[in-house]
């Protein structure tokens, strides 16, 4: 009898950096809690500085990261990964930077604020098919100027990830509700799926960003967990109905179950 793989469950989930107005100290539990309780092969995180990142380590002991910050090294903000260290093992790792230059560490010709950064891996599966990951966080301004460099750091990622042979993850905060800017465009133009399209409540119309409030009942989800090739969303939620952690953020996480191979 063949073996059956066992599904990867993904989250997503921007942490939101250490600015002294949000109180990280007071968060990281609520932050700790909130991924335990879905206990992710895989966690994508936005927004952790460093020392975020450390105290993400050691609340996590099961999992391994890899990822640059945006200023390059362990410097600055990071989109990075956390994985089970007993069931994935990362190869292939790289970084590239939103920019003309994207080889070219803490590059930014776009006219962002900010330097952006993405991160891939592929993912050997001792349980599964070896699948490659890539996460970020795009810019943020709401204007034309960042719908242009959300739909430019959008078409490098398909870029770069276009020779990728195999099964194909992206997840992130994007900055965009889904189906309603240009980089949603792109990727779909591309083939990408969005997973909780295909598998989330459609019903549930939370918006992913809640700003330190309640849920929002608007629709407008910015993070998002994007599938290309042989991945098949089966479960997608977004975390948004304990209230005892609602202040953990100002974004609710999005977990996907996906299947691979």
């Amino acid at each position: 009898m063949s073996h059956v793989a066992r599904p990867i469950t993904l989250m997503t989930y921007n942490v939101k950096n250490p600015d002294p107005r949000h109180d990280w100290p007071a968060r990281l539990p609520l932050v700790l809690e909130v991924i335990r309780r879905h206990d992710p092969d895989v966690l994508c995180v936005q927004e952790a500085f460093d020392h975020q990142m450390e105290a993400l380590r050691e609340g996590l002991p099961d999992h391994d990261a890899v990822g640059q910050g945006r200023e390059g090294g362990s410097a600055g903000e990071h989109a990075a990964v956390f994985f089970r260290r007993d069931r994935l093992r990362p190869v292939g790792v790289g970084t590239f930077w939103f920019s003309d230059t994207p080889d070219e560490p803490v590059s930014n010709t776009w006219g962002s604020l900010y330097p952006r950064v993405a991160n891939h891996a592929r993912f050997l599966d001792a349980e599964g098919a070896a699948f490659t990951l890539l996460t970020a966080h795009f810019d943020h301004e709401e204007n034309e100027h960042g719908d242009e460099v959300r739909r430019r750091s959008a078409a490098l990622v398909v870029e770069r990830l276009a020779p990728v042979e195999g099964p194909v993850v992206f997840a992130g905060d994007c900055n965009e509700p889904w189906g309603a800017g240009p980089a949603s465009r792109v990727f779909t133009d591309a083939g990408y799926r969005d997973a909780w399209t295909d598998a989330g409540d459609p019903d549930d119309r939370t918006a992913s960003f809640n700003g330190w409030q309640a849920p929002v009942d608007s629709g407008e989800r910015i993070d998002w967990v994007l599938t290309r090739g042989d991945v098949t969303a089966e479960r997608v939620v977004m975390d948004h109905d304990g209230p005892d952690t609602w202040a953990a953020s100002d974004h609710f996480p999005v977990v996907a179950t996906l299947r691979v191979g």
